[in-house]
């Protein structure tokens, strides 16, 4: 396992000099219970997406997923009203069918913007994060069309990961802890962008959708390490340092209908931090509330002068809470991107309910071009008992200084 970890970091460090080098979108698995307070709070993760959110959450996370369902709809009632006399376009008039469907976005400004996310799928999909060693196999699939003008775009995204995290605990005692982690994520990927194109085009001739379509196949991994500090059973503060290592091959090229070989390109996902903070209030058996805030890429705010590769900063900020009751009903609401967030779980020893009704912006300012987004996730998850593991059986500090208080 050792050489192995050593000849996947060589790879990722040595390789990229030789290639031609392509940024691309970052690694992500949200749930609808972090989606319904506000987004992926940095030191407000217990479950199995600690390995991908902050790794150094492992030490303190004791889960098994082995059934993941979490379907989501990019403006549900606008899809239906979009993409109804697109159905019909082969039995109607041309006329009719362009009215239809251009009378939706005109409703919008001229700006729409309808899709479908699919995190993961049950039987092939499974996950284990216990006591410091967390591992993986997932998929996320999202389809989106966006309206601006008469321009159109569509993207089209594919990932299979295979995330691998360790964890362990640099200090440790009665009253502060700090712990540590880090994820190897290998990867396979493809995606695909479209426009824009003048979407009278597409109503008139849907074909045109395909025609120049390119999608590249990708293997390839990432490396992210995460920090988590613990005052008591309260108080949690939590940073990320997320794809700090990344490199991705082109195999294959998706074009004019047929798979054709990859040339010398080269992908990586761009470095980025994020800083959380969150309060834990147990009240009693009953009533349990948290508390979450995070920053998400930090170093944004120092590109504020160039909006070509940034946006404005306040749209990294979000902030969120949760109210369990009962251990089985758990009430949420937040904000991300300037946007509400309203979640609503329920729980049933280990079959999970979450559902969430959450806002997106995919504009550079706020109340640029936002969206609403409805998921909902159906999961079975259990608890496997902690276990003692040799590289975390002490912190790092107990380690050379002694046994800490």
């Amino acid at each position: 396992m050792k050489r192995l970890i050593i000849l996947f970091l060589a790879v990722l460090i040595v390789f990229p000099v030789f290639a031609q080098r392509q940024s691309m979108p970052r690694f992500s698995m949200p749930s609808a219970r972090t989606n319904g307070m506000g987004g992926s709070h940095i030191a407000f993760t217990d479950n199995i997406y600690s390995m991908i959110v902050n790794p150094g959450a492992m030490m303190r996370t004791n889960e098994r997923s082995f059934i993941n369902i979490a379907p989501a709809l990019y403006s549900p009632g606008q899809m239906a009203g979009l993409f109804g006399p697109l159905m019909g376009m082969g039995s109607s008039n041309f006329n009719d069918v362009l009215k239809d469907f251009l009378t939706p976005i005109a409703q919008q400004d001229g700006r729409m913007a309808v899709g479908l996310e699919m995190q993961a799928m049950p039987l092939i999909s499974f996950a284990s994060v216990r006591s410091g060693f967390g591992i993986g196999f997932w998929q996320r699939m999202t389809f989106d069309v966006r309206f601006n003008g008469l321009n159109s775009y569509a993207d089209f995204l594919l990932d299979v990961m295979v995330p691998l995290g360790f964890g362990f605990s640099i200090l440790s005692n009665n009253n502060h802890v700090i712990d540590a982690g880090i994820t190897i994520m290998p990867f396979a990927r493809t995606f695909s962008y479209f426009g824009p194109k003048n979407a009278l085009d597409i109503v008139e001739d849907a074909s045109s959708l395909f025609s120049d379509l390119e999608a590249p196949m990708i293997i390839g991994g990432t490396v992210s390490a995460g920090l988590i500090y613990r005052l008591g059973d309260g108080f949690s503060a939590g940073l990320t340092f997320n794809d700090f290592l990344s490199f991705g091959r082109e195999l294959y090229m998706l074009s004019d209908n047929r798979l054709n070989p990859g040339n010398t390109t080269t992908y990586y996902v761009p470095f980025t931090m994020d800083l959380g903070v969150a309060y834990n209030f147990r009240f009693n058996h009953i009533f349990n509330l948290a508390l979450a805030a995070s920053w998400h890429n930090i170093i944004n705010v120092f590109r504020q002068n160039d909006y070509l590769n940034s946006r404005n900063f306040i749209l990294d900020f979000s902030a969120g809470a949760e109210l369990r009751i009962f251990n089985m009903v758990n009430i949420r609401m937040g904000i991300r991107e300037m946007l509400p967030a309203l979640g609503l779980g329920l729980e049933f020893g280990p079959f999970k309910i979450d559902a969430s009704w959450y806002g997106r912006e995919l504009g550079i300012e706020p109340g640029d071009f936002p969206i609403s987004i409805a998921e909902i996730a159906i999961s079975i998850r259990t608890q496997p008992s902690p276990t003692s593991r040799f590289y975390n059986r002490r912190s790092v500090i107990g380690l050379f200084g002694g046994p800490e208080n």
